[in-house]
């Protein structure tokens, strides 16, 4: 049996949950329950729970169907409860996400019945956004709108404001199965308060949202003791509960790129993840271990701004200090506004020559270990298409605005590793 849970919501930085159009005139559910998902999802990974045979690439989540068929016969012999259904479904393997989200002939255990805005919200501009701003790659000079070029070239990086975007306080009516409210929904809501993202528009900042109150069924009184960070799920086996906390999973780190942001190295290990730069004969080993956390970057020096736009400006700035401390050596612009790279590993009719040799600042590097790098960096920071792994990171801490990165670089073991 599902219960009403109400969740009261103020957003920290703005919310987008367009539709298929790019149209933003209304909290969309399916955006929201979507988010949810995600996170889950991630959290799952990083535990351990979800192994990469589940992962779908082309539906990007850890999805397998029921078969209704066994599912049937299942239930006639074991029984008609909610716990029956489960052992049911952990039977034909079904991961979590897909029993707590839905997947083809099992519904979804968490909905949304309705979303109610509160006096003062806004869909439009309310905090004044420009429609793009524009970031020099070489000294990190900012312009707005149409000072900037449409899209990013190889001396600017353009980013747009989706607007219009909602800001202010609304609720959400969710309808949640009871037996998950307090082992699941809960502590993911917990997660998500703390650490996610909601909507979309992640790569600039949009999406950080504040739960300010809890209510079941009605009740006027709002409960003070949803914050949880155990889960409890049901092994297959035994079913008995198997408990994990998500705070397990995140790791904090201080970051400084300002003094001096090529000196030091990439480094990468199953317990921290550090920006640091140019030591490409240590890359493949580096990302064969990217640690599965959500790992928090401090920044060493923080915009101290309790304007929205100042700290995503600052972190947009700081994230293409990241980028360029990412980019091998052989990258590095040439005279003729080139690298080595561009120049040396196309020929004339500028085919990629993957085993050919080149010489950067004393070194030989192999044309393919440089586009792996290459790859390696769009991927982690997001390029065409690609959702970046490094958020920008705005929260409250003691209500003051802070700015920072998050990290779940740790997806990208997804891609090119096998497990049971």
């Amino acid at each position: 049996m599902k219960k009403e849970i109400a969740v009261k919501f103020n957003t920290i930085t703005p919310l987008w949950t367009g539709d298929a159009w790019r149209e933003n005139c209304e909290i969309r559910p399916s955006s929201l329950i979507g988010s949810l998902r995600f996170w889950f999802e991630v959290i799952c990974y990083f535990s351990g729970i979800c192994k990469r045979k589940h992962f779908s690439p082309k539906l990007g989540r850890f999805e397998k169907e029921v078969n209704r068929k066994d599912f049937k016969n299942c239930l006639a012999n074991k029984g008609n409860s909610f716990k029956d259904k489960i052992k049911c479904l952990l039977e034909q393997d079904i991961p979590y996400p897909s029993i707590i989200f839905g997947t083809t002939n099992w519904k979804s255990l968490i909905e949304i019945k309705e979303i109610k805005y509160s006096s003062g919200y806004c869909f439009g501009d309310k905090l004044n956004l420009p429609n793009r701003i524009c970031l020099n790659k070489v000294n990190y000079e900012i312009k707005e709108n149409g000072d900037c070029p449409q899209r990013s070239n190889k001396t600017w990086s353009v980013f747009y404001f989706a607007k219009p975007y909602f800001y202010g306080n609304f609720e959400v009516i969710f309808e949640v199965e009871e037996e998950i409210i307090e082992l699941i929904f809960y502590p993911l809501l917990t997660f998500m308060d703390k650490y996610g993202f909601w909507g979309g528009k992640w790569n600039i900042g949009y999406g950080r949202l504040e739960v300010l109150e809890v209510k079941e069924n009605n009740n006027n009184n709002p409960i003070n003791n949803w914050r949880k960070t155990d889960f409890e799920l049901f092994d297959k086996t035994h079913f008995s509960k198997t408990h994990f906390s998500w705070k397990e999973l995140v790791l904090s780190c201080e970051i400084g790129l300002n003094s001096s942001p090529h000196s030091s190295i990439l480094y990468i290990n199953k317990k921290n993840f550090q920006f640091n730069c140019k030591k490409e004969e240590v890359f493949k080993e580096n990302i064969k271990n990217i640690p599965e956390r959500f790992i928090i970057f401090r920044l060493s020096e923080n915009s101290d701004s309790s304007n929205i736009y100042e700290n995503i400006k600052y972190l947009l700035k700081k994230k293409l200090d990241i980028r360029d401390c990412l980019r091998h050596i052989c990258e590095e612009k040439e005279q003729n506004n080139k690298s080595k790279f561009e120049n040396e590993c196309f020929n004339n009719r500028k085919e990629f020559q993957k085993n050919k040799e080149i010489e950067c600042k004393g070194k030989s590097y192999k044309c393919e270990d440089i586009m792996q790098w290459k790859k390696f960096r769009h991927k982690l920071l997001g390029e065409r298409g690609e959702g970046s792994k490094i958020l920008p990171f705005i929260h409250k801490e003691n209500k003051q605005l802070k700015a920072g990165f998050l990290s779940i670089a740790g997806l990208l073991n997804l891609e090119g590793k096998s497990d049971g």
